[in-house]
């Protein structure tokens, strides 16, 4: 067996960290860790006893390059996790709210104001009896939709539409919540799929809540023209919230952005930002940004926000300086 170099042990080092970070229930996840970083597990495995019988080279330069990218990429900003602002709170208690009664739970608001920040605190939070599945234009149909939640439950995918309804609903549990991200492009069968559940256990004396979380194009199918078609699903809405960039208050830029403590006219600027249409992701890409610049004062953040030619208008005035 070839003697492994430094870096080929770092990199192997970094492979455990990784398996570690991403544990179930406990136990190290290396299969987890090789789809995360692109070399399986089982590469890896040989790789480390010498026995991988292909291009031992080509393996461990896809691990080394994979873990200094990340390693770089944490010298940059890094933005707050997740801060409990106005509106992240309010999703997170529709969240509980929905799981607690059943039924459904409607959230609509502009892009970049948090919502699927604090959908994935609360499934972080809760997550025995919480599941996430996030929407896109190519998983939106009733089988999609399936599959998206048979993932999540550990369920096997190469199953008919019925077959995966059945595995599904047995596998969910009284007291659980759905929460989907991206609800907008959700079908009309896709919708009715995810009330079918509800019902289920509704006709069981139990619960299960189902939050659509996106943005206006949810209540628009819902509540316009086509709400003869959603009675049923607007006959068990608890609660239908909307969220707006003009709902961010500066006290929640002060959470967003510690780094700036103390510093009142750049988290004002950064909060009329937020309340454009940038919304808080254009504030957060702005600091970023501008940090990852070396400067993130009042005239680092102008400098940065006309090169990402961001409106300015009225920046002047957000500001007494």
């Amino acid at each position: 067996m070839t003697p492994l170099t430094a870096k080929q042990e770092w990199a192997l080092e970094k492979f455990d960290e990784l398996a570690a970070a991403n544990s179930y229930k406990g136990t190290p996840s290396a299969k987890k860790a090789g789809e995360i970083c692109g070399v399986s597990s089982a590469i890896v495995s040989q790789l480390r006893s010498g026995k991988y019988v292909g291009d031992t080279e080509n393996q461990f330069s896809k691990l080394i390059a994979y873990f200094e990218n990340k390693e770089a990429a944490a010298e940059n900003y890094t933005e707050v996790e997740y801060a409990p602002t106005s509106t992240s709170q309010l999703v997170y208690k529709t969240l509980r709210n929905v799981q607690l009664k059943g039924g459904f739970a409607i959230v609509t608001g502009d892009a970049g104001v948090g919502k699927t920040k604090a959908i994935r605190k609360y499934i972080a939070d809760n997550p025995q009896n919480s599941i996430m599945i996030t929407i896109n234009p190519c998983l939106k149909s009733t089988k999609a939709v399936l599959k998206l939640l048979a993932l999540e439950l550990g369920l096997t995918i190469s199953q008919s539409r019925d077959d995966l309804w059945m595995s599904i609903a047995s596998k969910l549990h009284d007291g659980m919540v759905i929460a989907v991200d991206e609800a907008q492009l959700l079908t009309y069968g896709s919708i009715e799929t995810l009330r079918a559940f509800t019902d289920f256990f509704a006709e069981h004396g139990q619960t299960m809540g189902v939050a659509l979380i996106g943005n206006e194009g949810i209540r628009e199918k819902i509540e316009g023209r086509s709400r003869e078609q959603y009675r049923q699903v607007n006959n068990r809405a608890w609660q239908r919230h909307r969220l707006s960039t003009t709902d961010t208050t500066l006290e929640d830029i002060r959470m967003l952005f510690p780094l700036l403590e103390g510093k009142e006219n750049e988290l004002k600027l950064l909060h009329k930002i937020a309340q454009t249409y940038e919304g808080v992701r254009g504030a957060v890409r702005l600091f970023g940004n501008a940090y990852d610049a070396g400067a993130y004062d009042w005239n680092g953040l102008i400098q940065m926000a006309k090169m990402m030619h961001l409106d300015l208008k009225g920046a002047d005035k957000a500001v007494r300086r």
